[in-house]
């Protein structure tokens, strides 16, 4: 078997760092996850995790960076194999909802990271899927099929709404909330569709 080289064994370690925090994370929370938890078992020591990450809220907000990420592939895929621009904003908005009954994201994304990392953070990680509920509703009042009198601030409107939604969803048991949430949702949207 080859001998891994130096870049390929700090990935490898970055990795399996990411992967045991991410687990801690999600089950126990932040604030109860020590760094030598996060490094139990790996057969690395504290230098190593010091020397990949700042510390506990460096490895913390890279798991959450990449939750995010997997939380947009998530609505991509969902809103993919649909063509009609309408009924693609709907799915993926109903998409994002979904992601608060993920136990592997709901902890991570909804509950851990608003209490521990700053806004700016969470609103960088964010761009993306608002990047994504944006070039659709501006797509749709320039098809004019989306009756609003400026697209940038209903972009902003449907976003609050979906944030606050899912971290009500995120927050409860069971899918009574989740369907709740994904009929509001169809509802808003549906009173500013053009006929």
């Amino acid at each position: 078997m080859a001998k891994l080289t130096k870049a390929q064994q700090t990935q490898q370690t970055r990795r399996a760092i990411l992967d045991r925090a991410r687990l801690l994370f999600a089950e126990q929370g932040f604030a109860a996850t020590g760094t030598e938890e996060m490094i139990q078992g790996l057969g690395i020591t504290r230098g190593a995790l010091y020397h990949q990450f700042k510390g506990k809220s460096a490895v913390f907000e890279a798991v959450v960076g990449e939750a995010y990420r997997e939380m947009t592939d998530h609505i991509s895929q969902q809103i993919q194999p649909i063509e009609d621009p309408w009924e693609q904003l709907v799915a993926g908005c109903l998409a994002f909802l979904e992601v608060a009954q993920r136990e592997d994201l709901r902890r991570l994304i909804f509950v851990e990271a608003p209490a521990v990392l700053p806004a700016e953070t969470l609103v960088e990680f964010d761009q993306y899927g608002f990047g994504l509920l944006q070039d659709s509703i501006y797509g749709l009042v320039d098809a004019g099929q989306l009756a609003t009198i400026d697209a940038e601030g209903f972009s902003h409107l449907v976003n609050g709404a979906l944030n606050e939604l899912v971290a009500w969803v995120a927050q409860g048991d069971g899918a009574g909330r989740l369907e709740t949430a994904q009929k509001l949702v169809e509802n808003l949207l549906t009173q500013y569709r053009a006929e």
